[in-house]
């Protein structure tokens, strides 16, 4: 009778743990069910419409740019797509960029040059070689706002003209004091001048933007203001 009374306590105790392990088991369950789950009839509705956000207007030297920029094909059996023609109107609102002006880039070759469409070669010049210089001029302009290709590495020089301007604003008409902000680390093509360079007013101004693109620009200025602003590959040759 005893020994059944202790079987018997031993039963009820082993049945109130395992009650009390289901009960803990319950509580852990339900704390691991997030909690959006458990309550998504009482969340609000997500809206249908998602916001509008706000997309930056392109400046009219992007889109210029934009429009003589290679465009993809669709189709994956079409010929590849072809330069698209921009004329010289857009052209002078094109963006100096560090390495080119619009699609005419430094390096690029002569003949991929009149692809675009914005250049004409001078037709005043002796015959080049493999590695010689041939003169070009923006297509509608004057042979005064050139630009220079070598057979073996392409286009050495460019000009600008019309409202071109590098991604900074600097363009024929700004200031010296305005160069000097956007491109702090400028230098002074050598000249023979022997003026400090913090406090010269003139000369050509050199602005290597992009440190290993082989390119730079050339900064005309006289009197603290600027008066032409060139693109110049690092690799000299076809221009001085």
């Amino acid at each position: 009778m005893h020994r059944l009374v202790q079987v018997l306590g031993a039963t009820t105790l082993v049945a109130l743990v395992a009650a009390c392990s289901n009960t803990a088991t319950g509580h852990e369950d339900a704390a691991a069910v997030p909690g959006g789950a458990a309550s998504s009839a009482a969340a609000p509705a997500a809206s249908a419409v998602p916001a509008a956000s706000a997309v930056p207007a392109a400046s009219a030297g992007d889109a210029a740019e934009a429009a003589a920029t290679p465009r993809p094909s669709s189709s994956s059996t079409a010929p590849a797509p072809e330069l698209v023609k921009t004329n010289h109107t857009d052209s002078a609102r094109l963006t100096i960029r560090p390495d080119r002006i619009g699609p005419l880039k430094i390096g690029m070759s002569l003949r991929a040059a009149k692809a675009t469409g914005l250049i004409v070669v001078n037709t005043d010049q002796d015959a080049a070689g493999p590695d010689g210089c041939v003169s070009a001029h923006w297509k509608g302009q004057s042979k005064d706002v050139w630009m220079v290709f070598n057979g073996k590495y392409g286009l050495r020089a460019v000009d600008s003209f019309g409202d071109q301007k590098t991604p900074e604003g600097i363009k024929p008409g700004s200031t010296l004091a305005a160069v000097r902000r956007a491109y702090p680390h400028l230098t002074w093509r050598v000249d023979g001048d022997d003026t400090p360079a913090a406090r010269r007013t003139g000369g050509d101004a050199l602005v290597d933007a992009v440190k290993g693109d082989g390119a730079h620009y050339r900064i005309s200025i006289e009197k603290k203001k600027v008066t032409d602003v060139q693109l110049e590959s690092d690799r000299t040759g076809c221009y001085e």
